[in-house]
């Protein structure tokens, strides 16, 4: 013990070792304020900064691309990256490259942190892009800050260079809006009837029917069915809804192997908002209900529980049509899921002159002779405006009824 003392004694009173000491002390300290400091900072920098990460594979990058390109929030920018015209849809031009950009937006000192990944494709695969993620930060703001300026861009986008509903297509897991297609009115899908004004009226009637629903404790949830033979407007019906009702339109193609019920589920639930799901041919998807050959990785009951599950997603409108009702097991079109049936079948000679009428507006006459020579003859639109288009310049052939049959017959010949 004295021996220690004695040595605790000698290492004290010698200048080196204290000065040792005193350094070791200083060295803890400093490591210590820095691991505090470093914590208040990011305790500050949490409280006082506000952040939001998007990338290339959703609606409100593109949205928030339009908003930025809009109000020319980086027309200041030094840096930036050619691209072939566009670099969001609806945008144009260059934009900045990748790494960190610093705004002013309204007395609000912002960051935008833009990352390229190359190795990283989305899309479809004739119009692959590489992965892009964005992180926007505002100083002393709030988060609704910046989904208020994702909400401006996606208006701006509503009505920037539209030409009618956008088209929404699952890949993978997520849904990549694909463009526009074109409007059309809903008087361009021929019918015998007034079944066309009906559909449209009862669709108007549940996209402003939510208190309705809640009213009475219902999903508010409302599924059409379109069936008939090829040709007679089913895809077309889909596209003038959407364009009447200023709705876009979400496809899914569930006949595709690699789609599982988990991600039909959940395609469901996260579809674009303000869109109308369509699936289309649904009866090509199973040979039977049980025992048959699969064709896709979805399930049957995975499809019903999609359309109608606990999960499902509410204040959206699902189409299905299909060439063949009577393949339709009655559990997939029953009440809940397909609540309204329309049938598009073969039209009328005298709807067919209305067609004809619309390629030809001021031939009166060559329209009704149309018309009594189809007599009680029924065809598709679809092969009736094939022989319009085919005799778009000779109003006189295409008057023929004769002539539409023998294109036909040729037409089943090949």
């Amino acid at each position: 013990m004295d021996t220690i003392d004695q040595f605790l004694t000698g290492a004290l009173t010698s200048d080196f070792f204290a000065g040792g000491l005193a350094l070791g002390v200083f060295g803890v300290a400093a490591a210590f304020l820095r691991v505090a400091f470093t914590a208040l900072y990011h305790a500050i920098v949490r409280r006082v900064w506000v952040s939001l990460t998007l990338d290339n594979r959703s609606e409100a990058y593109r949205h928030f691309c339009i908003w930025m390109e809009h109000n020319n929030v980086l027309s200041h920018a030094r840096h930036v990256r050619m691209t072939d015209g566009k670099w969001a849809r609806g945008t144009k031009g260059y934009a900045p490259a990748p790494g960190r950009h610093w705004f002013i937006w309204k007395g609000k000192l912002c960051r935008l942190d833009r990352d390229i990944n190359e190795k990283s494709k989305v899309g479809a695969s004739h119009n692959q892009r590489p992965m892009e993620v964005l992180n926007v930060t505002v100083l002393f703001g709030r988060v609704e800050t910046i989904l208020g300026w994702i909400a401006e861009g996606r208006a701006l986008s509503q009505t920037k260079d539209r030409i009618g509903p956008g088209l929404h297509i699952l890949k993978g897991d997520w849904w990549d809006h694909v463009g526009d297609v074109p409007r059309r009115s809903i008087d361009t899908v021929l019918v015998d009837d007034d079944r066309i004004e009906k559909v449209l009226g009862d669709m108007r009637w549940f996209y402003g029917a939510s208190d309705w629903y809640a009213e009475r404790g219902v999903p508010w949830r409302r599924g059409y069915l379109f069936f008939g033979p090829p040709g007679t407007g089913k895809s077309s019906l889909i596209r003038g809804l959407a364009s009447e009702l200023s709705l876009d339109i979400a496809t899914l193609d569930i006949g595709r192997a690699t789609l599982t019920d988990d991600d039909l589920r959940e395609a469901m639930m996260c579809a674009p908002k303000g869109a109308l799901i369509a699936i289309e041919d649904v009866d090509a998807v199973f040979t039977q209900r049980e025992g048959g050959e699969k064709r896709s990785g979805v399930s049957f009951s995975g499809l019903l529980n999609a359309i109608d599950g606990v999960a499902a997603q509410e204040g959206r409108a699902l189409v299905m049509t299909t060439n063949h009702k009577e393949r339709l097991d009655p559990a997939l079109i029953r009440p809940g899921r397909a609540d309204v049936h329309t049938e598009l079948g073969l039209v009328s000679a005298a709807t067919a002159r209305r067609l004809y009428m619309r390629f030809f507006p001021d031939e009166h006459g060559l329209a009704g002779m149309f018309e009594q020579q189809l007599g009680h003859q029924r065809h598709s639109p679809a092969q009736i405006q094939g022989w319009l288009l085919a005799n778009s310049a000779d109003p006189k052939t295409a008057a023929q009824a004769l002539g539409l049959k023998s294109h036909l017959q040729d037409i089943a010949a090949e």
